[in-house]
């Protein structure tokens, strides 16, 4: 008797999962003429400008290393 009913809570699962559900079926085609029509603007790209970053230390590999200053683009 143990045995069916461990039998029957185990295989519950798969059938759940084997039943068919209206969300998945394909049976309909929704198309849409208007889903793309929309033109694109022109994309503002911020001009880069060189900055000044002063020297400082930096901490690598458990000692201080010296960091020249440089110019970044930002």
């Amino acid at each position: 008797m143990k045995r069916m009913i461990a039998g029957a809570i185990l295989a519950l699962p798969f059938m759940m999962a084997g039943l068919p559900t209206q969300q998945a079926s394909a049976s309909e085609v929704v198309i849409n003429p208007l889903f793309n029509l929309q033109t694109s603007s022109p994309i503002l790209v911020a001009r880069r400008r060189r900055v000044w970053v002063p020297g400082h230390w930096n901490r690598s590999s458990h000692r201080q290393v010296w960091v020249a200053g440089h110019y970044e683009y930002r």
